[in-house]
């Protein structure tokens, strides 16, 4: 009988522990400016590293940043909480390439270097807003930015040279040529609603205001 008492109480115990740890696993987190956000880099589920690029978290609040890209190296454990941003448990498989991520406890931004790494207590998974989804493509001046979005693989239609006969003007604000790479955390077709590419994309600060497949009918 005492055997039979102690072998519950043992039972109890555990699952007391198992229901413990899944609520943590399921208590949203506050998130803070002070808490190390980056957008993933890159995941090896084996050696259990994760590399973000932390940039703009390290340059938060600065008025003169430069181009230098800062990346710091995670390391996870069993103990390790992966969670959304509402609390709901994730999976560090399924993360992918550009999602954005905070960790915790938060690194020194004076530390964070990608030659030593830090092991996470927490990862959360954030979901971007439209301008962070587009930030690379929104123009960072009262000029155009120009576009060419093409398919992974594949040459561009058009070079610096046809911008240049065709549209100089299109160089005061940049011009960007991007692949399109199939299973990143941004689908860029999906975001803008593109049926095919390559096509050609103007952005002002705010968004897309101009798209067009030729170079030709391209009017900034």
């Amino acid at each position: 009988m005492t055997v039979f008492l102690l072998s519950g109480c043992a039972t109890v115990e555990k699952d007391a522990v198992n229901n413990i740890d899944q609520d943590s696993r399921t208590q949203a987190t506050e998130i803070t400016e002070d808490t190390m956000t980056g957008y993933l880099l890159h995941i090896d589920t084996k050696t259990r590293v994760v590399s973000l690029n932390i940039s703009k978290w390290v340059n938060r609040g600065k008025t003169e940043v430069n181009d230098m890209m800062h990346s710091k190296k995670i390391t996870y454990n069993e103990n390790t909480i992966f969670q959304d941003k509402h609390g709901s448990v994730v999976h560090p498989g399924d993360f992918k390439i550009g999602e954005k991520l905070a960790v915790l406890p938060t690194t020194d931004a004076e530390s964070s270097s990608d030659e030593t790494a830090s092991v996470a207590d927490k990862v959360i998974q954030l979901t971007m807003s439209k301008e962070e989804k587009l930030e690379r493509f929104l123009a960072s001046s009262d000029n155009f930015h120009t576009v060419v979005l093409y398919e992974e693989g594949t040459t561009p239609p058009y070079d610096e040279m046809d911008f240049e006969k065709h549209v100089p003007e299109s160089f005061s604000g940049g011009i960007s040529w991007v692949p399109y790479i199939e299973g990143l955390a941004v689908d860029y077709k999906e975001e803008l609603g593109l049926e095919k590419l390559p096509m050609i994309l103007v952005f002002d600060r705010n968004g897309l205001v101009f798209q067009t497949e030729t170079l030709e009918q391209l009017k900034l």
